[in-house]
């Protein structure tokens, strides 16, 4: 089969590894982290841009390489070529192989921070991107000396506690998936756990969703097809998200 995979660069590492053990020609694409910086519609925009790029192309499938992230799938349709998603929260659970390990681990273990190699490797944005970033869109993307200025050092020190994502965090968890970068990679992840103070984890990964993914074994508990001529709708049940026939505008 002839698929066309576009993912995030989070998977990168993995899902080379799982297209040389496929017998399908991939043509994969993966594209910055740091969309996940820009609105749901901004992400929804970025990725509908590669997808448009390929449909109609002979491609017999298109994956897409991404979770519910940032909710940017709700209102995707799929036009000339049917797309395949993870049935997942975001990239937590398809590195560790299913959503119900992720939830597992997560309220087993609350205040947990993820990392993972592709999220290590991938920490700056493009110019592109912080363009329309929502650091850029609240006006937080310049120099402390000049939010001193336009705040006062007071009001930019709650500014900052307010915007601190990792505040409210006690445990950072180590995604293990076994790629060539994890020895050197779960150093650095251990030292920012010192750093923090934070307790330290290694979580086995589990990579043979994503080599389900690219080998086009797509259990409907794990995946969603998307048919052309339907569009990707929030479910309120386990599986997450759900194709509804609509007519698509030309």
């Amino acid at each position: 089969m002839n698929y066309k995979l576009i993912s995030c660069e989070v998977f990168k590492d993995e899902l080379l590894h799982c297209i040389d053990k496929t017998k399908n020609i991939i043509d994969a694409e993966f594209i910055a982290k740091g969309i996940h910086d820009l609105s749901s519609v901004g992400m929804r925009n970025r990725i509908e841009k590669s997808i448009r790029k390929s449909d109609g192309m002979g491609f017999d499938t298109i994956l897409l390489g991404y979770g519910l992230c940032n909710t940017w799938i709700y209102g995707l349709a799929a036009r000339k070529t049917q797309l395949v998603i993870p049935r997942n929260h975001d990239c937590i659970g398809i590195l560790l192989g299913s959503k119900q390990k992720y939830l597992d681990y997560y309220f087993g273990n609350p205040g947990t921070y993820f990392q993972s190699v592709g999220w290590m490797v991938n920490t700056k944005n493009k110019p592109t991107i912080k363009k329309r970033s929502l650091q850029r869109l609240y006006g937080m993307d310049v120099p402390t000396e000049e939010l001193k200025e336009q705040y006062g050092e007071e009001n930019l020190d709650y500014l900052n506690d307010a915007m601190d994502q990792t505040k409210h965090y006690s445990n950072m968890a180590f995604i293990d998936t076994g790629t060539d970068s994890n020895k050197y990679y779960l150093k650095m992840a251990k030292t920012k756990a010192v750093q923090n103070k934070w307790k330290f984890d290694v979580v086995k990964g589990n990579t043979g969703l994503l080599q389900r993914f690219v080998s086009g074994s797509w259990s409907d508990s794990e995946f969603l097809v998307v048919k052309p001529g339907s569009v990707v709708k929030q479910s309120i049940n386990n599986d997450l998200i759900h194709a509804k026939p609509v007519v698509i505008p030309v």
